[in-house]
């Protein structure tokens, strides 16, 4: 099991430095059991084994106090759900509640992430609020899974929530509850899933309260005045550091599904002193499509570009870190759509594509922070009903993971995932999708040349292929990069383009769309190619050292070691010929007008 988050913060410079980090990496330490009690007590294998789950905390004032590793694109956004409720239900909050929504168009991002809130009073004052938001196998729609690629409104993507008071006196309220369970293909296990958040959100509340009853209700909300300030004031050092400019990033998805047009994201980011703004103007109106990207979605993915190269890893993720970055959407476009586009995508094909757009506007200013190109997803959903129990079952294709992106000093990890995530999800094991799918992997290793080139190559994807053995299951495809592969940077080379095909080598083979609905049979199989990571730097200053154990290990091939890096490699054992590869290198160089 993967441990959430071990990072410990110390406070240099603070007033008191000490009670400062005591109080903040002990939420943090509460963020981890809130994740724990959520994988312990959940019973899909997409929050058991997956991890696609985060916790949260806010304060008092709807504010991001501390969130840890999970899904990054999860925890910013909620804190827009935590104002919503906050607006619905203004002064009636009371002890024992615990609030539901998913709305898009209200703080959510896409409708299987529902999320839970809990809010916690100590002298009869409501101090915090604890926060488990998660992705549901299915909240209804047009297709099984809630990804429905003929979606052209919200409407046909699942049930919609609003803020809605689900538990009153620490009980839950069964009319609320049979009404978000009669909309959902898999009612017993969403129940009982979303019981797993709010016992989360409990478990938070219990420690949040002993914190406070150990330091005092002043004293702890001083600090995390101060841990908001710091938060602040670390970012305004970091942002002040860049040059002051206007630097340009852009993006394109493949399509909405709908139409073969390609979908720009464009970015213009503007350093001012200790301010940065992020300006989406010229990027694609919104479309008929799924990939439409809510607001809250589009301010968290740019936030997870800059906390992952502006920023260093002792500044707390926090309401505070975000104040100095601005967001201009413009409405009506792909990145701030008008009700009722669908979104169901936002958070994956689109939330990589606002990420990697960020990244590369910040390239221009951070070279040595940012990473090529990550792979986008490239899995589908199957649904069906499993001949061994007749239950109807969600299947993600979390195994395949694609590869992440290299930069200075580093290659980019394989079988990773897609750029938003960063490594938040977890592939889960062959023998245990055997045992909960009725489907057969035939295999399921990294694919060769898959990542992209460079001095610190990208990471490589990993093929797999399963066999079905239900009688008729549906397969939904809700990728992209089919024709955008993840990026090269500074000299790097793309990674791989996403490709899958249903039955490839037997007859009937059919390279599937990056974006559809395909009604398959029994013994049909399904094999998925994810692209790998871009490269960053020139590959023919790659040490050849590395190329050589990447050849021996099967990442790289001998004719992309000798075309690509310009590496001679002889013999069984691989043994570099050095003076034929500093020869074949200068070669190279002059042909690229280095």
């Amino acid at each position: 099991m993967r441990v959430l988050g071990k990072r410990r913060i110390e406070f240099e410079g603070a007033k008191d430095p000490i009670t400062f980090a005591v109080i903040y990496n002990r939420l943090l330490t509460i963020n981890r059991e809130m994740g724990i009690t959520m994988i312990n007590t959940s019973i899909s294998p997409i929050f058991a084994e997956v991890h696609d789950f985060s916790c949260a905390i806010c304060d008092w004032d709807n504010r991001i106090v501390s969130q840890v590793d999970g899904v990054p694109s999860h925890t910013a956004s909620a804190m827009e759900a935590v104002k919503a409720v906050s607006k619905a239900f203004g002064d009636d909050i009371h002890p024992g509640d615990v609030f539901v929504m998913n709305d898009p168009y209200m703080g959510g991002t896409h409708l299987p992430d529902i999320t839970i809130m809990k809010p916690l009073f100590y002298n009869g004052r409501l101090q915090f609020i604890t926060i488990n938001r998660a992705h549901h196998g299915d909240v209804g729609g047009l297709d099984p899974g809630s990804y429905c690629p003929e979606a052209r409104e919200l409407f046909h993507e699942g049930i919609r929530v609003p803020p809605v008071r689900i538990y009153k006196d620490n009980k839950p309220i069964q009319d609320v509850v049979d009404l978000i369970r009669i909309n959902t293909r898999m009612p017993d296990d969403l129940w009982v899933d979303m019981k797993a958040q709010v016992a989360s959100c409990m478990v938070g509340e219990k420690r949040i309260l002993e914190m406070i009853e150990k330091y005092g209700e002043d004293k702890v909300r001083e600090t995390i005045e101060d841990i908001h300030l710091y938060a602040e004031q670390r970012m305004r050092d970091e942002i002040a550091k860049l040059p002051d400019g206007v630097y340009k990033g852009e993006a394109i998805l493949d399509s909405d599904g709908f139409s073969d047009e390609p979908i720009p994201i464009k970015v213009t980011l503007t350093i001012k002193g200790d301010e940065a703004s992020v300006d989406f103007t010229g990027s694609h109106p919104q479309v008929t499509g799924f990939v439409n990207s809510p607001l809250a979605n589009t301010e968290t993915c740019v936030y997870v570009a800059f906390l992952t190269t502006v920023t260093t890893p002792d500044i707390p993720h926090n309401e505070g870190v975000y104040r100095p970055i601005k967001v201009y959407a413009p409405e009506g476009t792909v990145v701030n759509p008008q009700f009722p586009a669908p979104v169901a995508s936002c958070t994956l094909d689109t939330a990589c594509a606002i990420l990697e757009a960020t990244w590369l506007a910040l390239s221009h200013v951070l070279p040595d922070r940012v990473p090529g190109g990550w792979n986008r997803w490239n899995g589908p959903t199957i649904t069906g009903i499993d001949p061994r129990n007749e239950q109807f079952y969600v299947m993600f294709g979390f195994n395949g993971f694609g590869g992440a992106g290299g930069m200075k000093g580093m290659d980019g990890r394989h079988y990773i995932g897609d750029g938003i995530d960063l490594g938040g999800l977890i592939a889960p094991n062959i023998e245990t999708n055997e045992v909960d799918y009725p489907h057969i992997t035939e295999f399921n290793e990294f694919t060769t040349d898959s990542c992209g080139a460079g001095a610190f190559r990208g990471g490589c994807g990993a093929k797999y292929r399963i066999k079905m053995y239900d009688e008729n299951p549906m397969l939904v495809m809700f990728g992209d990069g089919k024709y955008n592969p993840p990026y090269g940077v500074f000299g790097g080379k793309q990674g791989s383009c996403n490709l899958a095909f249903i039955n490839e080598g037997l007859p009937g083979e059919r390279e599937l769309k990056a974006k559809e609905a395909v009604q398959l049979k029994k013994g049909d199989t399904f094999t998925s190619y994810p692209s790998g990571g871009g490269g960053w730097g020139d590959p023919l200053d790659r040490d050849p050292e590395l190329v050589r154990i990447d050849v021996r290990n099967e990442i790289v091939s001998l004719k992309s070691a000798l075309e690509d890096y310009g590496v001679v490699l002889e013999g069984d054992e691989f043994t570099i010929n050095r003076e034929k590869t500093r020869e074949l290198r200068e070669k190279l160089k002059i042909q690229k007008g280095v």
